[in-house]
């Protein structure tokens, strides 16, 4: 247990309200439990996260003493979901030491208990601090000329690595593991947290503090300390004694009981009336009783562009496809050599195109698309939820990563075998990787793994790379990366029994000489596959043409296919540049092209002319109708029947007034009515 005295006040599962609560969830147990957050984002509507409801709370209760468990209900809180663009739900993300350690997707039970172990295994990890007094004995064991100044000085670079006033967690261990590698032994070290933990020390360089009654003399932030014990009382009326106590103690003493008493969820009244704005989602498609006029497969940058283009000339396109997924989503370094984007990503990159889209009035349709009838016309768009008809496609399905076919490669999918380091790098922080290939894409995964990972390994089968020289010359001068000329990997090696507390991972990947065909093992815990991809058309085999690579043929230096009315946009047609900005620009063509035809053929918007139609028929029937048979309201209303609405005349009403007094001067005279009635009379009349 690291902090029992929070655990039983503690709610099971904490349901989220904000982006602020979230925050201050993920800080405080950075900072001051050292306790790992698995968060289940999901939705009242959705069928898988109703079933995983009841396994989440299940793994919550079963790691209720070492972890903390929330759930955040995407259709309340869009702006967590665009922050940590959730695309599928549910969707389970695990923290620790405040970084997002794991992500998955799916109702997968076995998954959710195993990614729980993991992050909180790893959360006990980096529960670590080294002090100067450690590293000091240290010296004097191993190396005498070294004394406690350098220990000093080693420890406080070793806290601002850890951006902290003490040397622990990720950088503590690995300032230990290149000691032990140095001299054969490693320092003794404490814990950061928990009834064991170590006092954190103060840096030679830090500035002296008043003491503390919360924190053992010295003043430090929440992270550096471990939760104070209760102020002491002074004599005067009982009342605390709170003289030379730091605000970071008092803050940290206060976030501490809160988390006890199970108050975090109350908020101050000035945080309720601040309304952080939300981010709105994507306008989505609903099914109508009319074709559509243009449908895009594929939301990468050539479906993309093709929306942009189609909705700026009235079409109102709909673009089908999931929405995670694409080479450009999974590249996480920058966009380098897309014109007039500077420091963006690839998913920022792809938001941005959506977004563009959507406010011309594009909408989405975020499922997989099962099958395509090209054979019928309309043609028929089959995906989970919907069938959508349309007078023209834009095929932008793009090209999937290729794999090896390599002993243990399929086995080990999911378990150190990966095709995407952006999406699983951070899995391996601070282990050796390898990358397989020598292409633009092999370049940009060594460079996004040797930000985090220990050691990357890029294994070649020529004696060059074939990416860009830019990039080539990146991975080369990079000092965290090695390369292997002249290699392949012939299998992929696990460790573990497999067992519930054991599961199979990749542990090493056989490499083998192309000359000589020897063959040697290498130590990794992550092997990454960038060796190209394979186009996405197998939905339209027998139905377009292709060529022998499998990419589908277009005719007359346009996007047209040998089916009238099918497009072909991106990386689904072109087997040469294969670049985010040509895809960009064959969508642009694909919508062009597309406009062209709907134009020649006569196809407009079916309910606009319907709706058009139908209302000019009703006033041809009015108009054609005698004066005498049209519709009259005040026919059916009694006793005036052949009377008809008029304006009110001002003129013609005095008039009518003059004939009614006179007409009642006339009955006075007969009647000798008295003449205080002559004005009710005339009143009576005329209404």
């Amino acid at each position: 247990l690291m902090l029992t005295a929070t655990v039983a006040g503690r709610p099971l599962v904490r349901d989220i309200k904000d982006a602020k609560e979230f925050k201050k969830l993920i800080d405080h147990h950075s900072s001051t439990t050292g306790l790992p957050v698995v968060v289940d984002f999901y939705s009242d509507s959705c069928g898988p996260c109703r079933m995983m409801a009841p396994v989440f709370k299940a793994v919550a209760k079963e790691y209720k003493d070492s972890a903390v468990f929330a759930k955040v209900n995407t259709e309340w809180n869009r702006q967590l979901q665009s922050q940590y663009q959730v695309r599928s739900i549910p969707t389970f993300m695990f923290f620790a030491d405040g970084k997002k350690k794991q992500e998955f997707a799916g109702a997968g039970e076995q998954q959710l208990r195993a990614a729980t172990r993991d992050v909180v295994r790893e959360a006990g990890r980096l529960n670590a601090r080294l002090l100067p007094e450690s590293l000091a004995a240290f010296y004097a064991r191993h190396d005498a000329t070294k004394g406690e100044h350098h220990a000093q000085e080693l420890h406080d670079k070793c806290a601002k690595l850890a951006k902290s006033r003490s040397c622990e967690g990720a950088a503590a261990l690995d300032l230990v593991a290149k000691l032990k590698k140095k001299y054969g032994e490693k320092p003794q070290m404490g814990k950061r947290f928990g009834p064991e933990a170590s006092s954190a020390p103060t840096p030679s360089s830090a500035k002296s503090t008043p003491p503390s009654s919360f924190s053992s003399g010295r003043g430090g932030s929440p992270r550096d300390s471990q939760p104070p014990p209760a102020a002491t009382s002074s004599s005067r009326g009982g009342k605390v004694d709170l003289a030379g106590v730091s605000l970071e103690a008092l803050e940290a003493e206060v976030a501490a009981r809160r988390e006890a008493h199970g108050d975090n969820e109350e908020e101050d009244e000035e945080d309720e009336e601040e309304e952080d704005e939300e981010e709105e989602g994507l306008p989505l498609y609903f099914p109508r009783d009319f074709p559509e006029r243009v449908a895009v497969i594929g939301g990468g940058p050539a479906g993309l562009s093709a929306a942009i283009y189609a909705a700026r000339a009235g079409l109102r396109p709909v673009v089908i496809a999931p929405p995670f997924g694409g080479q450009l989503m999974g590249k996480g370094v920058d966009v380098e050599n897309f014109p007039g984007l500077l420091d963006q990503t690839g998913p920022q990159v792809v938001n941005l195109m959506q977004k563009q889209a959507a406010d011309f009035g594009t909408r989405f349709e975020e499922q997989f698309v099962h099958s395509v009838d090209l054979k019928s016309r309309p043609f028929r768009i089959v995906t989970n939820t919907s069938t959508i008809l349309s007078h023209s496609i834009v095929i932008a399905t793009g090209a999937n990563s290729r794999w090896l076919s390599k002993p243990g490669e399929h086995d080990l999918r999911g378990a150190g075998v990966s095709a995407c380091a952006t999406c699983d790098g951070f899995l391996f922080r601070d282990r050796p990787v390898v990358v397989v290939g020598g292409g633009d894409t092999a370049m940009e995964d060594a460079l996004v793994l040797a930000r985090t990972s220990a050691s990357v390994t890029v294994i070649h089968r020529r004696d060059s790379f074939r990416a860009s020289r830019a990039l080539a010359q990146r991975v080369l001068n990079h000092e965290r990366i090695n390369v292997l000329w002249n290699s392949t990997v012939a299998e992929f090696k696990s460790s573990g029994a497999g067992g519930e507390d054991d599961h199979e991972r990749l542990s090493h990947v056989v490499v083998e000489s192309v000359e000589t065909g020897e063959r040697k093992t290498l130590e990794c815990a992550g092997a990454f596959v960038a060796i190209g991809h394979d186009p996405n058309t197998h939905l339209f085999s027998g139905q377009l043409q292709m060529h022998q690579n499998g990419y589908l043929a277009t005719f007359n230096a346009s996007t047209a296919t040998n089916v009238e009315g099918v497009f072909a946009a991106g990386d689904v047609a072109d087997s040469v540049y294969r670049q985010a900005i040509t895809s960009a620009g064959s969508g642009a063509m694909a919508a062009l092209d597309a406009e062209r035809y709907l134009s020649a053929s006569g196809f407009g918007d079916e309910e606009e002319q319907l709706g058009a139609t139908l209302l000019a028929e009703l006033f041809e029937d009015i108009a054609s109708q005698p004066q005498e048979e049209q519709y009259n309201g005040y026919d059916e209303a009694g006793n005036v029947a052949g009377r008809r609405e008029s304006v009110y005349d001002p003129v013609a009403e005095k008039s009518r007034e003059e004939d009614l007094l006179q007409w009642a001067s006339a009955q006075r005279e007969a009647q000798a009515v008295p003449t205080q009635n002559y004005s009710s009379i005339a009143m009576a009349h005329r209404e």
